[in-house]
């Protein structure tokens, strides 16, 4: 049964309406009085995720006055009767005004202790599309409260959208200013809900003219795009396909012989046996390493030389023998021991201390970003400050035992030199002194599972491996992992960011989520069946060029995501393709960026080489958090003036024993020289056009070689070498 929401005085309740006008206001917002220093010497508690301390704040200095109601700070400040430096949030005589006016007049008390709380909130619809010129769609948000009472709060919820196509107006009303999608987060008091809104253009006459689905991730995908009436690009090219399949899957360019041969081969398999002939080599396992070493935080500060490589090499060897992610999860989670001796020990040697390593636990296995809950309760998902801490306290009482510390600065602490064991102390042997507490009680908080549904621990000196074993079973597991892999393949996540799975956050394709998380759980946990069945879709072998020239989807996968690819498949690519020989001065003097195990050469040297200072430009992470966002492949001027007259490129092209040296020596002709650059570089032939353009500036240069060099440097400045296409 649905109640309406009064404002009659006897009606009035603090911790359901005048929390919800603050909110709805903005009062308890992070830039206003829910600052963590509050503003104007008033704070309340960030969007009222703490109705007792409120409620002490507005009784404090004069904010609320029972003897003359209307004189109440609470009125005045927000209608601008008298200065506010928050400007004005509501009228006098608006509703919010007379609720606050009658809740002061009727004593401005406090619930009763049996009040009902907030259990639930939701919106509907909980999707919808709308085809112009409809640009509107009105709201409902119901809230369910312990009594078992449920009321109408579309009113007094407040609303935010994930992209500016698209805002929500006061009363609940998403209204659309251009074609395209957003998700629709809702929250009133406790509660949060989310919906994804939509708005298409009417396309009359729209017919489906896609292929037939190849598996699954298809049949998602193609329901989605006769929703919205878009129809996919064409089939890539042979070309384009083995240059995607094989930067994508192993981080490496085809071998020019290797293409040609694989475009002129009539079989119709060959895409499939090409994917599977990608994920045997050991190249799938190196790129799939850095992934997963810049997530691990695999850097040499912390973890000196020899536990990045002792590290790399077992994640690198984890991913080639085909180890599944839930046990790879488990080994690196429950690890204990030398950081020399027992590999996956250096991920608690990175994270010092227990909310660190709580956060990067969650954030890399679960897709959940819990730092806000350090301070407060989490204003996104359902996870309370209360939760963080008991959370967190799994990981106090993991301790070093440093057996040796070579540190070159004495002076900085956070540097390791040498062998260290992590172990775990029992949690009555503690230092009381080191021993984690909650800010708000300043106890130690009893250790638990992040859900506060879950059973008590079985044994605290077993902590870690239950710790791991309900991280690897949990539901977002397999989500977080399955939408970091389908990001990593097509250049677009699933849920955004990558690393922000909750359900507040829906995913883009609510089906295609679920259909690549269940492969993943049934498969095992493999990541190459998973990436298998994206390569062989349809949908991952589209054309990046929208069909017959007019706007594509990239959001909805109807054609191919065009992006940067990341530094060092840029670096590799470049020195393989001109077959020059590519040194770093990393400590352990790797010959290709991909496999380099650690960031000190790049991100810690005082003289960087020019491939280090090649991939710090074009954003290598330093791997200091455990985020898929920290490394940056945006494009910046800095990085135009690199590839056109930095040195990196300059010197591969002037060594004297490239591809370009070597095609001289055995005295092949110009033509035959620019079809080979094409192959090596952009993954083709050139076209007839381009053959006479580049074999006319040979014949007119002075230095047949110079002239050489120049059709080099163009085809590794061109678009089609730079972005994944």
């Amino acid at each position: 049964m649905f109640a309406p929401f009064v404002v009659n005085s006897e009606e009035v309740s603090f911790s359901r309406d005048v929390m919800a006008v603050l909110s709805k206001a903005g009062c308890n917002g992070g830039a206003c009085h829910g600052n963590q220093n509050g503003k104007g010497g008033f704070k309340l508690s960030l969007w009222g995720e703490n109705p007792g301390t409120d409620f002490k704040a507005l009784h404090s200095r004069g904010r609320v006055d029972t003897g003359d109601p209307a004189a109440s700070k609470l009125l005045l400040k927000p209608t601008l009767q008298v200065k506010h430096g928050g400007n004005k949030r509501f009228e006098t005589g608006s509703a919010e005004y007379r609720i606050l006016l009658d809740w002061i007049r009727s004593g401005a008390g406090k619930d009763p202790d049996n009040a009902p709380r907030l259990e639930s909130l939701s919106v509907s619809p909980e999707a919808a599309i709308l085809t112009t010129p409809e640009n509107s769609l009105a709201l409902k948000v119901t809230a369910t409260f312990s009594d078992g009472g449920k009321r109408d709060v579309t009113r007094w919820a407040v609303y935010e959208t994930s992209s500016l196509i698209a805002e929500v107006t006061p009363p609940g009303v998403v209204e659309f200013a251009q074609p395209g999608e957003t998700t629709v987060f809702v929250r009133y008091l406790s509660g949060r809900a989310s919906m994804r809104a939509g708005m298409i253009r009417p396309r009359p006459g729209y017919r489906w003219s896609g292929p037939t689905p190849a598996n699954v991730i298809d049949t998602h995908v193609f329901a989605k795009l006769k929703q919205f009436r878009e129809n996919p690009a064409e089939p890539c090219d042979e070309e384009t396909f083995i240059r995607r399949a094989a930067l994508d899957i192993t981080g490496t360019l085809p071998d020019p012989r290797e293409a040609e041969a694989f475009v002129n081969d009539p079989d119709p398999g060959k895409r499939a046996r090409l994917i599977d002939r990608l994920l045997a080599s050991p190249g799938y396992a190196e790129f799939w390493a850095l992934k997963w070493a810049d997530l691990l935080r695999v850097e040499e500060k912390t973890l000196d030389a020899r536990g990045v490589e002792t590290f790399h090499n077992w994640i690198r060897e984890s991913l080639a023998v085909g180890k599944p992610l839930d046990v790879f999860a488990r080994e690196v989670l429950s690890s204990t021991g030398s950081t020399y001796g027992n590999p996956p020990t250096n991920f608690y040697r990175a994270l010092r201390v227990p909310v660190d390593r709580a956060e990067a636990a969650a954030q890399v296995f679960l897709g959940s970003r819990l730092k806000c809950a350090r301070c407060h309760d989490h204003p996104f998902e359902d996870v309370r400050q209360d939760d963080y801490y008991r959370f967190a306290a799994l990981f106090d009482g993991i301790d070093y035992e440093i057996i040796e510390n070579k540190r070159k600065d004495g002076y900085d602490k956070h540097q390791f030199r040498g062998e260290q064991k992590v172990k775990l102390v029992a949690l009555d042997k503690l230092d009381p002194k080191k021993i984690l507490k909650h800010p708000r009680t300043k106890k130690p908080p009893r250790p638990g599972l992040l859900d506060r549904d879950a059973p008590p621990l079985g044994s605290f000196n077993r902590r870690l491996e239950e710790m791991a074993d309900w991280v690897a079973s949990h539901p977002n597991f397999a989500k977080v992992q399955a939408n970091r892999i389908w990001f990593h393949m097509t250049g677009r996540a699933l849920i955004e960011p990558v690393d922000d799975v909750r359900d507040t956050n829906p995913p883009s394709n609510p089906a295609l989520m679920n259909a690549l998380e269940r492969e993943l759980r049934q498969s095992g946990h493999d990541p190459r069946h998973l990436i298998r069945l994206i390569a062989n879709s349809r949908t991952y072998q589209f054309s990046a060029e929208p069909r017959g020239g007019a706007a594509g989807s990239e959001e909805n996968f109807a054609r191919a995501t065009v992006r940067r690819h990341p530094a060092e498949v840029l670096l590799d690519a470049a020195h393989r393709s001109l077959d020059g020989p590519i040194e770093f001065a990393d400590a352990h003097k790797s010959k290709r960026s991909i496999g380099m195990p650690g960031v000190e050469s790049v991100h810690l040297s005082r003289n960087p080489g020019h491939g280090e200072r090649f991939l710090k430009l074009f954003g290598k992470p330093a791997r200091l958090t455990n985020s898929d966002a920290e490394r940056n492949d945006d494009t910046t001027l800095a990085q135009v003036f690199e590839l056109t007259g930095g040195e990196t490129l300059n010197r591969l092209l002037r060594q004297n024993h490239n591809r370009i040296g070597r095609q001289l020596r055995a005295g092949h002709g110009d033509g035959e020289i620019i079809d080979t650059l094409y192959w090596a570089i952009l993954t083709r032939a050139p076209s007839a056009r381009e053959s006479a353009a580049m074999q006319q500036h040979l014949a007119t240069a002075e230095s047949r070689r110079g002239a050489l060099e120049d059709v080099a440097w163009g085809l590794l400045n061109a678009k089609e070498f730079m972005l994944r296409r």
